[in-house]
């Protein structure tokens, strides 16, 4: 299905930002099925951009918060645009973490 394929993405994103192994899922909650059943795309973002964001800079802080409040929509709409705004996320997430150099645990 499109949606869990949407959700393996970000699981997929947010455990290379986190450092976590394939086989981890922090409790759970970095998971394409917590993604995409509970809806949790916007927490999943949220914890994997934390650490981040405790040692950014001003300026990397205001980036953050940025990308942050350009998907809080995340927390409440419709499922269509839940997808579609998650993909994006996904997309940028990558992009953020290309940039830092941030690469996949083994």
């Amino acid at each position: 299905m499109f949606s869990d394929q949407i959700g393996l993405k970000l699981e997929v994103v947010a455990k290379r930002a986190l450092f976590i192994k394939k086989n981890d899922g922090f409790a759970g909650i970095i998971s394409a099925d917590y993604i995409v059943k509970e809806k949790g795309a916007f927490t999943v973002l949220c914890t994997a951009l934390a650490p981040y964001y405790l040692n950014a800079s001003d300026k990397q802080r205001k980036t953050l918060d940025e990308m942050i409040d350009r998907y809080k929509l995340l927390q409440d709409c419709d499922l269509e645009t839940y997808f579609k705004t998650m993909e994006k996320a996904t997309e940028e997430l990558k992009m953020l973490l290309d940039d830092l150099g941030v690469q996949a645990p083994d």
